[in-house]
């Protein structure tokens, strides 16, 4: 009894804390090299992002990180299995939050985490929160197939309702009834929520082929292949130029797409 009022209470703060968070921008880190490094390539994109927009406030930007970003080395490899990660998941949410804490920035992460493939949200203003495991086998190795429950997908801001799959969970061509399953439900939960911006967030190392594009949900793909990332709005336009093949942050300016969410606004 006292465990559950105990988790009652604290999914009731959680909410209370998020319903106060406003998302101004939203995009991606494109992190296509020095796999081996990931924090430090944060780093430098951040830099580079806050060095070329010096008087762009960047406090409230969502920014989507790929799949396994704490992994720590090339993802395809042949002695691949799951735990090898170089960062634990723990330490890689610990920085991710004192990131989130000093730039009022806020993430969506691929981590790989006791043996799954996992997505975390992170804000400033509180612990980061679990929201899904991949449950597709995509056969490299990384991670175990999860069969559960989300814990919380999707997260509900002041403005926006952010949901989150992981790579092959996305994808229309993933046949497995229970990723097929959860996948409608989830984009169902999107397109019906009244805030106004409705963003599924796709951490991944993929292609982008047979995403499930849906009118009135915002899409961003964060790779972590040379394949490309984006960031889509709700009639399915490309919000940012593809990105080059570097490591990079892109991010639009969701209120310059006001209306652009495939409703009438």
């Amino acid at each position: 009894m006292h465990t559950y009022r105990a988790r009652t209470t604290s999914r009731a703060l959680a909410s209370h804390r998020l319903s106060r968070i406003v998302v101004r921008r939203a995009g991606f880190f494109h992190f296509v090299s020095d796999h081996h490094d990931p924090f430090e390539c944060l780093a430098t994109a951040l830099n580079e992002l806050q060095t070329r927009y010096p008087d762009r406030d960047i406090r409230g930007s969502l920014v989507v990180l790929p799949e396994a970003f704490n992994l720590g080395v090339e993802y395809h490899r042949p002695d691949a299995r799951p735990g090898q990660e170089t960062l634990p998941a723990c330490q890689a949410r610990a920085q991710l939050l004192n990131i989130a804490q000093a730039t009022g920035i806020l993430f969506v992460a691929g981590l790989l985490d006791g043996g799954l493939s996992s997505a975390y949200w992170i804000d400033p203003f509180g612990p980061p929160q679990l929201m899904c495991h991949k449950m597709g086998d995509d056969r490299s190795g990384n991670y175990l197939p999860w069969s559960g429950v989300d814990p919380r997908n999707p997260v509900h801001c002041a403005n926006a309702c952010i949901g989150a799959l992981i790579c092959v969970d996305s994808l229309l061509c993933a046949t497995e009834g229970t990723v097929r399953e959860r996948r409608g439900k989830l984009l169902g939960a999107l397109k019906a929520n009244s805030r106004q911006y409705k963003i599924l967030c796709i951490p991944g190392h993929m292609s982008s082929d047979c995403m499930p594009e849906v009118d009135g949900v915002f899409y961003i793909l964060a790779n972590s292949s040379f394949q490309t990332s984006f960031i889509k709005d709700g009639r399915k336009a490309d919000l940012v130029p593809p990105p080059d093949r570097r490591n990079q942050i892109c991010l639009a300016d969701l209120s310059v797409h006001e209306g652009l969410d495939g409703t009438d606004g």
